[in-house]
């Protein structure tokens, strides 16, 4: 009766095809008029729950999922939902827990094996992250979720090479253009190709303005190349204070031997610049306030 109620489902179907679409807050709105018609349907529970997940709502995601399960729809995937909820979280226990659960329904599955890599890795257990990934590839070394949590894992340690390798092979296989745009946005955005990130990311907010990722990422390219920040970009790439002090010592003798006059003009500027360095921030968020009027 449910089958057929949601089969005849205005907000089912128009949720549905939001949520495959990976448009979340429109796939919410229309999921939560379709559980006002079948109130107790898990699939509609489990695609609301994922929804608030993947929208930052933890608790209410966390809520429906448990809610899910109680109403009988026990299987890998939601348990899979649950641990990257309770994760999400930082409750890493249960998290683990809802994982090793997940895993006893579905011991072969790639995709939880490598969710579970990422836990190990994400809370410190580095050998038995690399094991479990290593069982993950094995079984499908294709798989977009394995892929997924491969790149953040080398991202984390900076293993260059091996995050570019494995965005090639991302590319290739997942489906997805988004989640394909912000990997590629997201590795350019980590060794510092902000064009290459941006232009990648742009693309991505075209696709779905609401994701939070994005924007993330964005404002943050925004706030790394802003003109405001320039002073502080120098004083990055001379290795920071102490390269800054090295600069100053190194500056104040030769304009002490060459033009002596001016050494109190250079002391006063020193320090100006130095003090802009620190206020930079407020300067950046006056601007924007400024911009966004």
């Amino acid at each position: 009766m449910e089958t057929e109620a949601l089969q005849n489902s205005r907000h089912y179907q128009l949720g549905k095809h939001y949520y495959d679409m990976k448009r979340y807050e429109q796939a919410r709105e229309h999921l939560r008029e379709a559980l006002g018609e079948v109130p107790t349907n898990p699939t509609v529970l489990y695609m609301l729950s994922y929804c608030e997940f993947q929208l930052d709502n933890d608790e209410a995601a966390y809520e429906l999922c448990v809610d899910v399960l109680q109403k009988g729809m026990v299987t890998e995937y939601v348990y899979q939902l649950l641990g990257l909820i309770l994760q999400s979280q930082k409750k890493w226990y249960e998290a683990e827990q809802a994982l090793l659960q997940a895993l006893a329904l579905n011991p072969q599955e790639p995709g939880i094996i490598a969710t579970y890599a990422y836990l190990m890795f994400h809370t410190g257990h580095v050998k038995k992250a690399r094991l479990l990934m290593a069982e993950a590839q094995r079984l499908n070394p294709n798989d977009s979720t394995v892929l997924h949590y491969q790149f953040y894992i080398d991202l984390i340690a900076s293993n260059k090479k091996q995050q570019r390798k494995t965005l090639e092979t991302y590319v290739e296989v997942a489906d997805d253009e988004l989640y394909k745009l912000i990997k590629i946005g997201e590795e350019a955005y980590f060794r510092d190709d902000y064009k290459t990130a941006k232009e990648n990311l742009i693309q991505a907010f075209l696709l779905d303005p609401t994701n939070e990722r994005v924007k993330e990422l964005l404002d943050a390219i925004d706030k790394e190349t802003h003109i405001v920040f320039w002073p502080n970009r120098l004083v990055d790439k001379l290795g920071g204070p102490i390269g800054m002090w090295v600069v100053f010592v190194v500056l104040l003798f030769l304009i002490s031997y060459l033009a002596p006059f001016a050494v109190g003009y250079f002391i006063v500027c020193w320090i100006v610049f130095g003090i802009y360095t620190w206020i930079s921030p407020l300067v950046y968020k006056l601007v924007c306030k400024v911009r966004s009027q």
